[in-house]
């Protein structure tokens, strides 16, 4: 098949790893792959490095959808394009709209469970412009079919998946850890996200400072860059907290920084923007264990006790204490980070994703 991918966000987060990822495995199987992306954004500039074809379009002002939507279809027209699958709430309308009338199929994923139709035109593209939905998690299939009114037929929940990470563990291990000049013996936890609210970080710093009152051996590594960063830093400093916080900011590569972690935590508070974490699912594909709040559909990826430990949102000290059961035995964190990367390969590889969303597209496809 000839696919396009779009993604009109300003970010680079699970939503455009999701993208990436699909796009290379799509690639792998034999389809034509093109991503649509802002200009300059670093999504396109990963697919161009990785040879996958791009089409930069400046989503940008609702106002103007329909001259984004008709350049969208003057290329699904100059491409032969089969299936468009959008991923964000403008290109999905765009999409929407370029793809009416063509033989072009189009499929939505939906990241996060927010409704996705608050207006006529929402009602008419989910309606009349959207042939299949993929929700990435459970509350996201609630929200569309019981809130949104899709029909059920036209909705598929595909957990999101990830790539095995676990190649070379211990000498990226030993590698990344040199680099970040970590002493031996360091126990350390690791926690990739967006520095927004919704990520929780002000109650993580509260764990931190609990841990610390009785495991002073740790060093938290917090990956990620955003709206809240100034402030979390002057935070920790007033906490007196900093020595053992150091904020990496963003990565473009951090997958590779998941080998220096001995524990994940994730400590997230809001059910309708945390739908499925892909940061959780990369601890699991490095065989680490997890300690995180249960919000949205984590509670399908950390399994209280086996992969690791859930606490409930907002509570500083329940997250501290499965953390302090972590730091204290590695045979614990051993025997969870293997059940973690059983339940990853079972449920959770990429490919099996890639899989599912390929099963959606034949589905949909016109003659």
């Amino acid at each position: 098949m000839n696919i396009l991918i779009s993604d009109s966000t300003d970010i680079y987060g699970g939503g455009e790893d999701y993208v990436l990822t699909l796009a290379l495995l799509l690639r792998e199987r034999g389809h034509h792959l093109c991503v649509s992306t802002l200009p300059g954004h670093l999504l396109s500039t990963k697919c161009s490095t990785a040879g996958i074809e791009t089409a930069p379009l400046s989503y940008i002002g609702m106002g103007r959808a329909l001259s984004v939507a008709l350049q969208l279809r003057k290329l699904m027209v100059d491409r032969g394009i089969n299936i468009v699958h959008s991923n964000a709430n403008y290109d999905r309308t765009c999409a929407g709209i370029a793809a009416f009338s063509l033989s072009v199929a189009h499929v939505a994923t939906v990241h996060s469970a927010h409704s996705i139709q608050h207006n006529i035109t929402h009602w008419a593209r989910n309606k009349f412009a959207t042939d299949h939905f993929i929700a990435v998690a459970p509350p996201v299939h609630e929200i569309l079919v019981h809130h949104d009114r899709i029909p059920p037929e036209k909705v598929t929940f595909i957990p999101n998946g990830v790539p095995d990470n676990s190649d070379n563990s211990e000498k990226m291990r030993r590698q990344v850890r040199a680099e970040l000049e970590i002493a031996d013996g360091t126990v350390v936890i690791g926690n990739v996200a967006r520095l927004v609210p919704f990520k929780g970080h002000r109650y993580l710093l509260r764990t931190v400072e609990t841990v610390l009152q009785n495991d002073s051996n740790t060093l938290f590594l917090i990956l990620g860059d955003g709206e809240l960063r100034s402030e979390l830093e002057a935070t920790a400093r007033k906490m007196n907290i900093d020595n053992h916080i150091r904020f990496l900011g963003f990565r473009t590569e951090v997958r590779r920084y998941y080998h220096a972690f001995d524990i994940y935590c994730h400590s997230s508070i809001e059910l309708a923007e945390e739908a499925f974490p892909l940061a959780i699912l990369d601890a699991l594909a490095t065989k680490i264990p997890v300690a995180s709040t249960q919000v949205g559909g984590i509670g399908m990826m950390v399994k209280d006790g086996i992969t690791g430990f859930l606490t409930a949102p907002e509570q500083p000290e329940a997250l501290a204490n499965a953390l302090r059961e972590l730091i204290r035995s590695e045979e614990k964190r051993q025997a969870m980070g293997s059940e973690g990367y059983k339940l990853f390969r079972e449920h959770y590889h990429a490919s099996s994703m890639a899989d599912k969303v390929e099963d959606v597209y034949a589905k949909v496809a016109r003659p």
